[in-house]
């Protein structure tokens, strides 16, 4: 790993005692689940703690992005939680296929949230929080984007300064909030280029279809724009790299690619919304 852990006890320690953590069979994985279906407690815990060495597995991978990788690890697990709470084991996949999903989207959110917000003065950054705060509240409680009407109405503050702030935060694109609405569905890129295990066949069919259509679309770009979002992404199977990172390999400042990346993310939604039309549909319903 990236990072020394020798220099973090409390990491270290944590990572020596999840090492020692036996993984279920697949028929105890399967009895434990429904249990937890129905609310056990006890079966909820032991799922969990037989999968936190895999959420390591994929935190790793996130390193040098922003995030420690104890906070990597710590949002990963809340996605492991979240994704045993809307596991059905009545479909009989396998869990760890099923959240390795729900952990990444944890990870990337996180990580967005980092890179997204600049450096602003305390009153601004106390601001800053509570339309974050509204903005979730909202859709979390309705499954719309907010209004600056509902921002505002939430948080007291003039719509002028909503605008004004939002703006000011707006200085990264990512995975995860590289996004386009579709019949009042907020749709994150990350939501389209997920991992291939699905949650059950239909989903896994057109998620399938739509990541082609994506893939299709990232063929046809030049050979620098596809390769940095290749490389930010991880999307040839390797490590995902940071703005500096590839910037050093290509001779580009950070900044610069940053600016190419987020032209691309643009330019791949775009192109892939015309192709994936009917199939986005089946994918937002299934």
């Amino acid at each position: 790993m990236a990072e020394n852990i020798f220099n973090d006890k409390a990491l270290q320690t944590y990572l020596n005692q999840i090492a020692e953590i036996e993984p279920l069979s697949r028929e105890k994985e399967h009895e434990l689940a429904i249990k937890a279906q129905k609310g056990n407690q006890a079966a909820i815990e032991k799922l969990v703690t037989s999968n936190l060495k895999f959420v390591v597995k994929i935190a790793a991978k996130y390193q040098n992005r922003g995030l420690t990788l104890s906070e990597l690890i710590s949002e990963g697990n809340m996605g492991l939680i979240k994704a045993i709470d809307k596991f059905d084991p009545k479909l009989h996949n396998k869990l760890i296929s099923y959240a390795v999903w729900w952990i990444r989207q944890k990870i990337l959110f996180a990580l967005a949230e980092k890179t997204s917000v600049i450096r602003m003065p305390l009153g601004k950054a106390t601001q800053a929080n509570k339309i974050k705060y509204a903005k979730d509240k909202v859709f979390s409680e309705t499954g719309h984007k907010a209004t600056i009407e509902e921002i505002s109405e939430i948080t007291e503050l003039d719509e002028s300064i909503i605008k004004k702030i939002s703006g000011q935060t707006k200085n990264a694109l990512s995975i995860d909030n590289a996004d386009f609405s579709r019949n009042n569905s907020n749709v994150a890129l990350s939501d389209l280029l997920t991992d291939r295990n699905g949650v059950d066949p239909k989903t896994l069919y057109y998620r399938e279809k739509v990541e082609e259509s994506i893939d299709r679309s990232i063929n046809t770009l030049g050979s620098r724009e596809a390769y940095i979002v290749k490389q930010y992404f991880g999307l040839e199977g390797g490590r995902s790299k940071n703005f500096a990172q590839i910037g050093e390999e290509l001779g580009l400042s950070r900044e610069r690619v940053r600016q190419i990346q987020k032209a691309t993310l643009i330019k791949i939604l775009e192109d892939s919304y015309s192709e994936i039309d009917n199939d986005f549909d089946n994918l937002l319903n299934s």
